[in-house]
């Protein structure tokens, strides 16, 4: 799987397990992001990937771990809906999902990013990870 397919396959996931927010990819153009929705909002990204030395002689054989970030963006801190909660469920959905053709999701850290006017943001990051193998036919 290619990155956009897991990035899509995490998207639909969050959407049939967190139905009464907004769940999307993150936007092309971050600072222009407004929360219209009620509750909040649940944005992945890809956040980059390393790969295993190889082992293999003559052609190159690979893990390659990438992480992605899911962006919890509530009205609050504490209380139903809020940002603690989210992050707590998102960590439950996700530990454990796996892609086709990838790893499990693992949960890697969360942490805090910005509240601003009463807006949390939040980052939990998972890793994965997938085979790199050189192709001989190239």
């Amino acid at each position: 799987m290619n990155i956009r397919e897991i990035e899509n396959a995490i998207i639909e996931k969050l959407k049939t397990s967190f139905p009464e927010v907004l769940v999307q990819g993150f936007p092309d153009k971050p600072a222009e992001f407004i929360l219209l929705h009620p509750i909040g909002a649940l944005l992945v990204h890809y956040q980059g990937s390393n790969y295993t030395s190889t082992n293999a002689l003559g052609f190159i054989s690979q893990d390659n771990k990438k992480e992605f970030s899911i962006t919890v963006v509530t009205r609050n801190l504490r209380f139903n809906a809020g940002a603690y909660e989210y992050i707590d469920k998102v960590k439950a959905v996700l530990t454990g999902f796996e892609p086709d053709g990838c790893s499990k999701l693992s949960a890697s850290k969360d942490f805090f990013i910005s509240e601003n006017g009463g807006i949390w943001q939040y980052g939990i990051n998972f890793v994965l990870s997938t085979p790199n193998i050189q192709d001989l036919d190239i």
